[in-house]
C-alpha cells in the first residue's frame, strides 16, 4: 500500500491528466479508472495519463493490475493456492 502522501499526489495527477482528457470524472467508471491509476504502483507517475487513456479502450488490464495490488487480493490468493 502507497503511503498517503504519495497517493495523494498520484490521484492529483490522475485528475489533472483527466481534464486534459476532458474525461467526465463523475461517472463511476472514469473514478474507478482514476483510483486504479493512482494505487497501481507499477504505473510510474509521469505516465499516468498514459495509463488512463489506455483505460479507455481497455480497462480490463488497468483495473485487473491496480486490483492485484489490494490486500485482500493477496490474502485470498494465497488462500486460493493452498
Amino acid at each position: 500500500m502507497l503511503p498517503e502522501p504519495i497517493l495523494i499526489e498520484r490521484l492529483e495527477e490522475a485528475k489533472r491528466c483527466a481534464r486534459i482528457l476532458e474525461l467526465d470524472m463523475s461517472r463511476r467508471t472514469v473514478r474507478a479508472y482514476l483510483i486504479a491509476c493512482a494505487i497501481d504502483s507499477d504505473i510510474h507517475i509521469n505516465n499516468i495519463g498514459e495509463a488512463l487513456n489506455s483505460a479507455i479502450a481497455n480497462p480490463g488490464q488497468l483495473l485487473l493490475g491496480a486490483f492485484e495490488k489490494t490486500d485482500l487480493h493477496q490474502k485470498t490468493l494465497l488462500m486460493l493456492d493452498q
